[in-house]
Formats: structure tokens, C-alpha cells, sequence
């Protein structure tokens, strides 16, 4: 492969933000026809006029997201699955993994999170929205210290209840880690909601009383264990990714030593209709949610929570609710 001809413009962005190692590597992942690449991107930001301020930023955008293309091509023939960082680290690009992937021709394992979060966040705002007709939803920005996957507020009277989703194909019983992490919106906002796909109810195991200490050393077991398992199927490997998860987080909150009421989805909704919620934390069952939907007369949503539920993780789709990113 000769030397590579490019524009001054993008020259002069590469010496600018120090990319030439970048711009090496680039340069490998598109091979032979680098140099077609390179004049494509030039062609391109002249045909739409998208560069006019800094040509060589865009160009170099473009062959750079070429490149990311290409990197996750070659990783999947090889059996590897590609990560942020390393786009991040051979392109310099911050890249959508599901987006890039799906522009590759394949479908990124994040997609299915995305979905199952997505169809079960579109059902649970449906159902408070049809309860409590005038509240306000809201989700909590990433960086702005915990965050619910949803905050609902209602004013005169004024209350607020944080809401989390807990939406996995139900093989297993609800991780600890994910009740303590309800444990902790409980303590920061008063009330809150644990809604899950699990089949199995954790009332039984846990009592009236959650405390944090019982669940960390309860949880550490289990998931110790589920991590030392053979796996042999792609859901089996997720599942033991997500215990090493939970482990970690379980870790992380030894001695914090929290306490809650362990209350029911029922007590919360009707301590809603009269204006101060319970202080507590409800953990519904995934059976639980889809009677709730029924009964509001939600079927298209709760039909959703059911494919949640029962599909496996390469086999559940949506021709409505996005996958790509997550919504809210």
C-alpha cells in the first residue's frame, strides 16, 4: 500500500488534535483501499456541503466511522465482540455500539437490553399515565449522582415516587444486587418501585423487613455460584455477566448497613390516591405488572412484558419500539 493522499484540511485537523497515530490506524483497518475511502470522504463533504466550517473534521469523521465499521467486521469473522473503547482507542470516535453495529450488517448483544428496557419503559408509563392522569415523568440524567430509570410526580398534593426496571427473560429469581439498588432510591427519595420480569417473588424470601447486610451476604452466594457455572449458550454467558456485575456491586455497599419497609405495589398505588405515598420499597413480580396492565386494560403492553418475560434474548423483537438506544 503506497503513501496516502489527503487534504490539506484534514491535515491540518490531524496536527491540530494530535491524531497521526489515529490516522495510522485507520489507515490499516481500511487496507487496500484506503486511498478510495479518503477520496469518497473528501467527494462526500463537497456534495453536501456539511464542511464548509472545518472540512477536515468532517472527512475525517467519515473514514474514521469506516474504519469503526470495518474493526467490528473483522472482530465478529474472528469471534470477538467489539468494544467503545476500542473503537475509541484505533479511531478516536465515541460511537453508539448498537448504532455502529447494526450499520455493519450485525446486531449488537446491547440491542436486546435496549429492547426489553424500552418495551417495559412504554408499559409502566402507560400504566402510571392511566392511574395518575396528571402526572410528570422524567428520567434522571446519567452523572447527576443515582438514577432511576423513571421519577413520577405528582403536585397538589405534591409527591414523588422513583421507579426502576428490572427487565430480563425470567429464568431466575431477582438479584440482590437489583434490591439493593432499590434499597437505595428508597433511602434517597422515600418511596420506590422495583419492577421486574422475575417469575418468582422475593416477599416470601425477604419478609416485611429488608435489611442490607442479609441481602449482600445472601446475594454474594448466589451469584458466586451462577459465576463457576459452565455456560454453553449466549444467554447463559450474559447471565454470568450480569452476576459478576451484581457481585461487584454487592461488594461495594458492604457495611452500609440500610434497613426499608418491604411493601406491595398495591399499598403504593393507593397511598398515591390519597396524596402521600408509603415510605418503602414495593418489588413486583413480573406476573404482578402484567395483572396490573390487564387490569387498566393495557393488553398490547402487557402482551410486551410477557414477550419480555418468556423470549429468549436473540429471539425478542419489536417493529415499534426502538433498540438502538434506550428511550425516556
Amino acid at each position: 500500500m503506497g503513501r496516502i493522499k489527503y487534504s490539506s484540511s484534514l491535515r491540518s485537523h490531524i496536527n491540530r488534535f494530535g491524531l497521526h497515530d489515529k490516522i495510522g490506524s485507520i489507515i490499516k483497518l481500511l487496507g487496500t483501499d484506503a486511498q478510495q475511502v479518503f477520496d469518497w470522504a473528501e467527494e462526500e463533504v463537497i456534495r453536501q456541503g456539511t464542511g464548509k466550517k472545518n472540512p477536515g473534521k468532517v472527512v475525517y469523521s467519515l473514514i474514521a466511522y469506516e474504519a469503526a465499521i470495518r474493526l467490528v467486521q473483522e472482530n465478529h469473522r474472528r469471534g470477538r465482540l467489539t468494544t467503545k473503547n476500542e473503537i475509541k482507542k484505533r479511531t478516536g470516535q465515541k460511537v453508539e455500539m448498537p448504532v455502529l453495529y447494526r450499520e455493519a450488517g450485525l446486531r449488537h448483544p446491547q440491542e436486546a437490553r435496549n429492547l426489553r428496557h424500552n418495551l417495559f419503559h412504554e408499559a409502566f408509563e402507560a400504566l402510571i399515565m392511566h392511574l395518575f392522569p396528571d402526572v410528570s415523568t422524567s428520567v434522571p440524567s446519567t452523572g447527576e449522582g443515582l438514577t432511576p430509570d423513571l421519577m413520577v410526580t405528582h403536585s397538589s398534593p405534591d409527591w414523588t415516587i422513583s421507579v426502576e426496571y428490572k427487565g430480563y427473560r425470567s429464568i431466575t429469581l431477582l438479584s440482590e444486587s437489583e434490591v439493593l439498588k432499590g434499597m437505595r432510591y428508597q433511602q434517597a427519595y422515600g418511596t420506590a418501585w422495583l419492577v421486574t420480569t422475575s417469575s418468582k417473588t422475593v416477599r416470601d424470601v425477604y419478609g416485611p423487613v429488608l435489611k442490607s447486610e442479609e441481602i449482600i451476604e445472601r446475594g454474594l452466594k448466589r451469584l458466586e455460584n451462577i459465576t463457576k457455572r459452565k455456560t454453553f449458550t449466549e444467554e447463559q454467558r450474559e447471565n454470568r455477566g450480569i452476576a459478576r456485575k451484581g457481585i461487584t456491586h454487592l461488594q461495594k455497599h458492604i457495611g452500609e448497613n440500610l434497613s426499608c419497609k418491604h411493601v406491595t405495589a398495591e399499598e403504593i398505588l393507593e397511598s398515591c390516591k390519597k396524596g402521600k405515598p408509603v415510605k418503602g420499597l414495593a418489588i413486583s413480580a413480573g406476573f404482578e405488572f402484567v395483572e396490573l396492565l390487564q387490569g387498566a386494560g393495557l393488553h398490547k403492553h402487557a402482551d410486551n412484558v410477557l414477550r419480555v418475560m418468556k423470549s429468549p434474548t436473540g429471539k425478542l423483537h419489536s417493529d415499534t419500539v426502538t433498540s438502538v438506544r434506550l428511550i425516556g
